[in-house]
């Protein structure tokens, strides 16, 4: 029920339809009712529904098509940017069902990228693993995680479809994960990887390289990962330090 008071009738309206959506009352691409039908619900006035809705598109709950009307948006994948996960245990922890529709495992030279990230020499054969990864049957990123040979060997007898690497490492073949490189960046999806993440060529990606530690720190895998940009947000907290902090200056001839 909206009522006159301190908060704003837009934003009352707005929380009204956030929490329908949050609730289940409006799913991911439902359509939302017309400006009008809503102005008769609320008996607010169309200025104060199009503040509510815009304040919503603003948010990525909601977006408009020209002509069409306004729609609920699938909700983004959240992925904490300081923690350090595998693509099922963060699915999985936001309450998403992380799957792979394709995966080839095959061993190849390794190229200078890899070959620097993995501390081998160039062209030795290191063990490559791509997998087309699902969030809820849809298809949001390609993995392409390469291994160095004596991990490689132990990888490539595994079933590597469905079940999270991080977990094959840790529980099957007892390595101590403990830290990682990380680097993220702005894409752009070709045909090839367009296609495979079924989106436009050229098209948005979060392009995503991490290069795994153990407790001694020995490589364990470098990745290079594509995401769709359309999906994913990265989240977390940043802090201040005391070098970061400014010291005041001093006016000359005193202060005024």
């Amino acid at each position: 029920m909206i009522r006159p008071g301190r908060t704003p009738l837009h934003i009352q309206l707005a929380d009204i339809i956030r929490s329908q959506i949050e609730s289940g009352v409006f799913n991911a691409g439902d359509q939302l009712p017309t400006e009008m039908e809503l102005m008769k619900q609320h008996e607010l006035s169309s200025s104060t529904v199009r503040q509510a809705v815009l304040a919503l598109v603003g948010e990525g709950l909601l977006y408009r098509r020209a002509g069409k009307g306004t729609f609920v948006a699938k909700r983004h994948i959240g992925r904490d940017l300081l923690t350090f996960s595998g693509f099922s245990e963060e699915a999985v922890t936001r309450g998403f069902r992380p799957g792979t529709k394709h995966v080839t495992v095959d061993w190849h030279p390794a190229d200078a990228l890899v070959a620097a990230a993995l501390n081998v020499p160039t062209d030795e054969n290191v063990l490559t693993i791509e997998r087309v990864r699902t969030i809820d049957d849809e298809v949001v990123a390609v993995e392409t995680v390469s291994f160095v040979a004596a991990i490689g060997l132990l990888m490539e007898k595994l079933d590597l479809a469905d079940t999270s690497l991080t977990e094959i490492l840790e529980r099957q073949l007892g390595v101590a994960l403990a830290r990682a490189r990380q680097e993220i960046k702005a894409g752009v999806a070709r045909a090839k990887l367009a296609k495979a993440l079924d989106v436009s060529s050229g098209a948005a990606v979060l392009q995503i390289d991490r290069t795994a530690f153990d407790a001694t720190d020995q490589v364990i895998y470098f990745s290079s990962s594509s995401y769709r940009a359309d999906r994913y947000i990265y989240t977390g907290w940043i802090e201040r330090t005391s070098a970061s902090i400014a010291q005041p200056r001093q006016l000359i001839g005193g202060s005024r």
